[in-house]
């Protein structure tokens, strides 16, 4: 019962903590700095977190949906120029197509590694509804929504495909 109440608690706290870590490279980097706008730091964290236990993988799995969904966002400035490309230290900002890239390419795997973090349904659950409420949260204060919820949908789709050929090949090679 007590896991039923604290789950969505630390979805929520990875949430709103994932929303705006990206965006702390303002402080320390160039804005939209290649380190923060990229899945290294839900990777560290679903590294470090993942044996911890369930309350920990639902703080990391709110992190990675929020990183995926400010990337989404990411995708879709006003010009691809100045502070929408991806910086990197010591060379500068990268040209939009490469930065294009590497913003949907942190979409899909900042998703991609939440998805397995949502092992029971309540997890699952907190997944779909966390995806849902930090769009919601944040879609006001951007200056479109459409785009950034079809790439969304776009990836989840393409995550689901990569999970399940990643299914079917776990379970070939038990077969063998």
């Amino acid at each position: 019962m007590l896991r039923a109440v604290l789950t969505p608690m630390f979805v929520a706290l990875g949430l709103h903590c994932g929303i705006i870590l990206p965006d702390i490279d303002q402080y320390l980097l160039l804005h939209r700095s290649i380190i923060t706008h990229s899945p290294l730091i839900p990777l560290i964290l679903w590294i470090l977190i993942s044996p911890k236990g369930s309350l920990w993988n639902a703080f990391a799995m709110g992190v990675s949906i929020a990183f995926s969904v400010h990337h989404a966002f990411d995708l879709f400035p006003t010009d691809w120029t100045g502070y929408a490309l991806i910086s990197i230290p010591f060379y500068g900002r990268t040209p939009w197509l490469f930065s294009w890239t590497w913003i949907a390419s942190s979409t899909y795997a900042c998703m991609y590694l939440a998805a397995p973090l949502a092992r029971k349904r309540m997890d699952a659950v907190c997944y779909l509804l966390g995806f849902i409420y930090i769009f919601a949260w944040t879609a006001p204060k951007e200056h479109t929504w459409f785009g950034p919820a079809v790439a969304l949908i776009v990836v989840f789709c393409l995550d689901a495909v990569g999970w399940w050929l990643v299914s079917k090949v776990q379970s070939r090679s038990r077969h063998t």
